[in-house]
């Protein structure tokens, strides 16, 4: 094997092995997206509040 295979099969094992970053990006936004969402979700599905914050009969 010359040295310049090597070293063209070497970059691209490097290439593959780290892809980028794409897969570690991917590994917090997933999950910061859907806490989002069910937080989004969350909110619109609670019962509103009434601005007099006491509750009470005056």
């Amino acid at each position: 094997m010359a040295p310049a295979e090597t070293t063209r099969t070497l970059a691209e094992r490097v290439i593959l092995m780290h892809q980028g970053g794409w897969d570690e990006i991917l590994l917090v936004v997933g999950p910061l997206v859907v806490i989002a969402v069910l937080i989004i979700v969350a909110r619109k599905q609670a019962p509103a509040e009434d601005d007099e914050g006491d509750g009470g009969d005056d």
